[in-house]
């Protein structure tokens, strides 16, 4: 009798064990989706606060173009940041924050109220007064005054979402080590527990029986349990080193390759691929595969049951049950499962598993687990792909589709930069429509930004994958040619100008034709400096322009060399 009670005893011990451990993972899960959340919502805070950061500065570079130049056109990133900042320190000030981060806010909201109303004033001086007196109102240091003090403080709050990033891994981590630590514990618990039933059981041998049957039974448990704790803690580690890494990538195809690379560690023994849609929203390309998955490189929307469905699609086998057709041409037996990868209501793609091991009836929460790495993973990727658009609207004209003015002044000098290690040549084509503004007063400004669209498309069908084409402002276009001879740049910019004059353009029933005049200048024969060379090809511009329009024209040597002196 004592015996029974004493093995009823560590029975329910080992019970009590094996629940905890199955509990365990529950906690860490909850932890590193509360970690996962404040992660997104400090990146959301940091990207918020550089963005505020990037429209002080675009509206103060706008500003001093302005003043130098005198021309409108300059003024548009300055107008576009005051419609912006608004809205965006609305949103900070909307979020919960400590009193600290208030304060700064506060001091921030100052700061901008103040650098706004002084460039409001030297816009104003530039326009009423003149180049002469808006310098004299710049060259005072208040405005630079503002935005050091603006730049100090907003920095100050991203390094700070920065440490408190780092906070939040550590934590994750600490929370794994944790969880190990107790599972490793609870087994040898049990252990010591299975121990002391077998010398209790030894008084008798019947009893030692049953007893070792018994314990036979729960060890086995125990090793389940424990394999399956194990294996949880380390697809909750993985899975975060994973999404870590994503929020890191720079592309969608990066992101691809990382997925790729973690889930053979996630998903052992089985094989898949990762498909998301193109741009046009009407074919869906495989990023990546891991594994033996034998699947095509495209497939439609329709191809896949878990896209028609919105939801995961298992199937036991091809034969005789509802496959899907990408699946059928890659020839698989095996069971596979299909995952949409959806977020905020959005799908970008989905992801195929397949193996003998998801046949089985007993791993449901293998495919559990495979559906709750779908859905991460679509969080990640749409992360990614917001920014990637927004690295893109950042450099992109949104009329043309070429490169802006911001991107031109990075890439050209970085070019310049190689050219010169490397003593090979640079060439640099500025282009002006003729008579846009008799284009715009004569069909109406849509059909001139309809020319513009048009002439833009020509430039990105002409260059080659090094060339850069950008809309330097209003109907100015300009072309970098790294490794372009100067020779082969004039002939370019003839081949571009017949293009744009044999241009024929349908406006209400009226034929709308264009020219263009072009200036050519290259490195080293016109100068060593991105500003030379930009202000050569505009000179042979203009040169082009009053010599009649629609021509080629190349910067005079003798002409720079004596401006550089």
């Amino acid at each position: 009798m004592i015996v029974e009670t004493r093995l009823r005893i560590a029975t329910a011990c080992i019970i009590a064990v094996m629940a905890a451990i199955g509990l365990v993972p529950h906690f860490v899960n909850a932890s590193v989706e509360q970690a996962m959340a404040a992660l997104d919502a400090t990146t959301t805070r940091e990207r918020e606060y550089g963005a505020l950061l990037n429209y002080l500065s675009d509206a103060e570079a706008a500003q001093r173009g302005y003043v130098i130049t005198g021309r409108q056109e300059f003024l548009d990133p300055y107008h576009e940041a005051l419609k912006a900042l608004p809205a965006l320190r609305k949103a900070l000030a909307g979020q919960a924050a400590p009193a600290s981060e208030r304060q700064a806010l506060d001091e921030i909201g100052r700061l901008t109220e103040a650098k706004l109303a002084y460039m409001r004033e030297v816009v104003r001086v530039r326009s009423a007064q003149g180049a002469a007196a808006a310098s004299a109102l710049v060259e005072n240091g208040r405005g630079k005054q503002y935005m050091d003090q603006l730049r100090e403080r907003i920095l100050a709050q991203e390094a700070a979402y920065a440490s408190y990033r780092a906070a939040l891994r550590d934590r994750l981590a600490g929370r794994s080590r944790l969880a190990a630590n107790v599972s490793s514990i609870a087994t040898l618990v049990d252990i010591v527990l299975l121990v002391a039933m077998g010398l209790v059981g030894g008084s008798a041998l019947r009893q030692r029986r049953k007893a070792e049957q018994h314990a036979t039974e729960i060890s086995g448990q125990l090793r389940v349990t424990a394999e399956l704790a194990e294996r949880r803690n380390f697809q909750l580690q993985s899975g975060g080193e994973m999404l870590h890494a994503l929020e890191l990538a720079e592309t969608l195809d990066e992101g691809a390759q990382i997925v790729a690379l973690y889930f053979r560690q996630l998903l052992p023994g089985l094989s898949g691929s990762m498909y998301l849609y193109r741009h046009s929203r009407d074919i869906l390309e495989r990023k990546a595969t891991w594994g033996t998955a034998n699947d095509p490189d495209i497939a439609e929307p329709l191809d896949c049951w878990a896209l028609r469905k919105g939801a995961r699609h298992f199937t036991p086998s091809t034969e005789g049950a509802l496959a899907c057709r990408h699946a059928l041409a890659a020839g698989t037996t095996v069971p596979r499962v299909c995952l949409p990868l959806v977020t905020q209501g959005n799908v970008i793609g989905f992801i195929t598993a397949e193996g003998t091991a998801l046949g089985n009836e007993d791993n449901a929460a293998e495919r559990t687990w495979i559906m709750q790495l779908g859905e991460q993973v679509a969080l990640a990727l749409a992360n990614v792909q917001l920014r990637v658009s927004l690295r893109h609207q950042s450099v992109i004209d949104p009329l043309t589709q070429l490169y802006n003015r911001r991107y031109l002044d990075e890439t050209l000098k970085r070019e310049l930069a190689r050219a010169t290690r490397r003593g090979a040549p640079l060439a640099v084509i500025m282009l002006d429509l003729d008579h846009f503004k008799r284009v715009n007063d004569t069909f109406g400004h849509e059909a001139g930004d309809m020319l513009l669209r048009n002439v833009g498309s020509v430039l990105l069908q002409a260059i080659r994958g090094s060339d850069v084409a950008c809309r330097y402002g209003g109907e100015e276009l300009v072309l970098l040619l790294p490794d372009c001879p100067l020779d082969s740049a004039v002939a370019r910019a003839e081949r571009l100008r017949q293009v744009i004059r044999a241009l024929n353009l349908t406006v209400n029933k009226s034929v709308l034709t264009a020219s263009a005049s072009f200036g050519v200048a290259a490195y080293p024969t016109h100068g060593d400096a991105a500003d030379v060379l930009l202000q050569a090809a505009d000179a042979a511009m203009y040169a082009a322009k009053h010599g009649g329009r629609d021509q080629v024209c190349v910067a005079p040597v003798a002409r720079l060399q004596e401006d550089g002196g």
